[in-house]
């Protein structure tokens, strides 16, 4: 039974392998023709020949990789369980809550007070020009308007300087932050982290500049990845093999908390509603028995206060509707990339409706990276009056013309896959010059006031200019491509070694992910969440399964790493 299970391991591992290769083949030669000449040419030998010598290179690598890590996190495994209990009493837990909050805080601020009064931008403005007029759109959620537009004009209309209405709103974040990071650290180490990498993963949040870029932004982003970090590290927690293994689950604040992250991810973002709608079946498919009801009762719970929230919000400031604008953001650039490229494929009638929906000053202004200079001379209302009409059109031209519409599609979202770009879709607006990396302004009626000029200097080196990002190395740190890479080759591992729940706990990261292939651009705050939670997939990955794979912890069956001397609860 023991070999028969290796063999199969083995297999399993090897097909992992073999797909993790596959994906490093693709998204590598497809992103550097993409980067290179906006265009793969799917009807080249040469390329395909390329992609099949990088997969056959890969796939040894990844195998290999994959063989060395599990034999790695097993030795930590058997020293985990014999070296001395590193445990803390119930009574330490708030302190060292507190204390690393405060660490996070004062590491902060410094950066903080040299772009003074914090990031407003990405939206800002208008959010805030939402509430000052009380004309309300459905671009952005309203409850984000309705927070940082009421602070910001309240505080900034009481003070007579708006400047203090942003500094509170970005200065609250930045406390909220802190304990959220500070929580998750003691997260971190009840899943099995040792003292070194709660400490490295300390530092990492108080200094590395992608942290307090949006811990001091003001965009939806930070409260929706806020909310996504919290969902996933309490599904980690209950989901892991030996919480409560007797089949006991300790009463506390999880399923308000759970409740209350799924309700922020689904609000804060709209793609965060349709992220939890199919990351619940996920979650309830691999859920321990015994925590799928109240599960269900929670992911239900959240999608009906989702709803309620934002058509109560609608009823009581009638917004006006965009909608359709966002949802079709990939087919209104592909049209629009047919017509710039191959306009002979449509033809009178085709132009006509073409027309209707799309006027030649939009189609003429196609961008193959953004979307937003098409997309916002797309009529609305006349799509709405015939959608049969132009998704026939949509269609028809597609069947014509598919590698365009590919291609189409492959430009506006390369760049969350491969990591050897520069993100650049903002370049010559603003104060973006070779790099769109981040908004790293004031917007008005903010006014920046910087009392250390060297650090501002620094972060707008990394926003607004590419030679940061050309530095070998360093520079996939701060790529959303290689973030892509380290997570699916780490949920390729743990579905090599029969991890279904971890997988499932991680599930939003993923179909995050997934949804933001559709958007309009590759924007590093689309996928934000890559880099908070980033600590937890080497912690999560290292942790032993320590039941047989034939009941998958149902047995009850105490781990040794989960005794309840091993775990403590604030």
């Amino acid at each position: 039974m023991a070999a028969e299970e290796a063999k199969k391991g083995k297999t399993r591992r090897l097909a992992c392998a073999i797909t993790g290769g596959l994906f490093l083949a693709v998204s590598l030669q497809w992103g550097r023709q993409l980067d290179r000449t906006g265009n793969v040419n799917f009807l080249s030998l040469s390329g395909w020949a390329a992609v099949l010598l990088s997969w056959v290179l890969f796939t040894p690598l990844v195998y290999g990789g994959f063989c060395a890590l599990s034999v790695g996190c097993r030795r930590l495994g058997q020293r985990d369980r014999i070296r001395p209990v590193y445990s803390k009493t119930a009574a330490a837990a708030p302190r060292r809550l507190a204390g690393r909050a405060l660490l996070l805080f004062l590491a902060w601020m410094p950066v903080f007070l040299a772009v003074y009064p914090g990031f407003f931008s990405y939206d800002a403005t208008d959010e805030l020009e939402e509430v000052l007029t009380g004309t309300y759109i459905t671009r952005h959620p309203l409850l984000h308007v309705l927070l940082l537009g009421r602070t910001v004009a309240g505080l900034g209309r009481a003070a007579g300087d708006y400047n203090i209405g942003i500094a509170v709103y970005v200065l609250a974040q930045m406390a909220g932050m802190a304990f959220l990071l500070s929580w998750f650290l003691l997260q971190l180490e009840r899943l099995g982290a040792g003292k070194l990498f709660t400490a490295m993963a300390l530092l990492y949040f108080a200094v590395f500049p992608v942290i307090p870029m949006y811990v001091l932004c003001t965009s939806k982003d930070m409260p929706y990845t806020a909310g996504m970090l919290m969902a996933v590290t309490i599904l980690c927690r209950r989901f892991s093999p030996g919480i409560d293994a007797a089949g006991k689950r300790k009463r506390g604040f999880w399923p308000a908390a759970l409740c209350a992250a799924f309700f922020v991810v689904g609000t804060f973002r709209s793609n965060g509603f349709y992220v939890l709608l199919t990351a619940a079946p996920l979650l309830l498919l691999f859920a321990p028995q015994k925590e799928r009801k109240r599960l269900a009762a929670l992911c239900l719970t959240a999608l009906l206060l989702c709803v309620g929230t934002r058509e109560g919000l609608a009823f009581a400031l009638h917004p006006a509707d965009t909608d359709p604008q966002e949802a079709f953001t990939v087919p209104i650039q592909q049209l629009a990339r047919a017509w710039k490229y191959s306009p002979n494929i449509f033809d009178e009638q085709g132009q006509e409706a073409l027309f209707e929906i799309l006027p030649q000053e939009a189609l003429s202004s196609y961008t193959p990276k953004l979307s937003d200079p098409v997309k916002a001379g797309f009529q609305t209302r006349r799509f709405l009056e015939a959608p049969g009409r132009y998704i026939g059109l949509w269609a028809r031209i597609g069947l014509r013309a598919p590698f365009t519409y590919l291609n189409a599609w492959l430009m506006t979202s390369y760049g969350f896959w491969y990591p050897f770009t520069v993100i650049d879709v903002y370049n010559g607006y603003r104060e973006y010059k070779t790099s769109s990396y981040f908004s790293c302004e004031t917007e008005p009626p903010g006014v920046r006031h910087s009392m250390f000029p060297l650090l501002e200097g620094f972060y707008q080196e990394i926003s607004w200019r590419e030679e940061f990002h050309r530095i070998p190395l360093l520079s996939w740190l701060f790529s959303p491509g290689f973030f892509c890479w380290v997570y699916v080759l780490g949920a390729l591992y743990l579905f090599s070694e029969k991890r279904g729940r971890v997988l499932a706990a991680l599930s939003p990261i993923y179909l995050n992910w997934l949804t933001v292939l559709l958007g309009p651009a590759c924007l590093v705050r689309y996928v934000l969440i890559f880099w908070f939670a980033f600590p937890l997939l080497p912690v999560v990955i290292k942790s032993q399964m320590c039941y047989t794979a034939m009941d998958n912890g149902e047995s009850g069956k105490v781990c040794p790493l989960d005794i309840p001397e091993r775990r403590y609860e604030p």
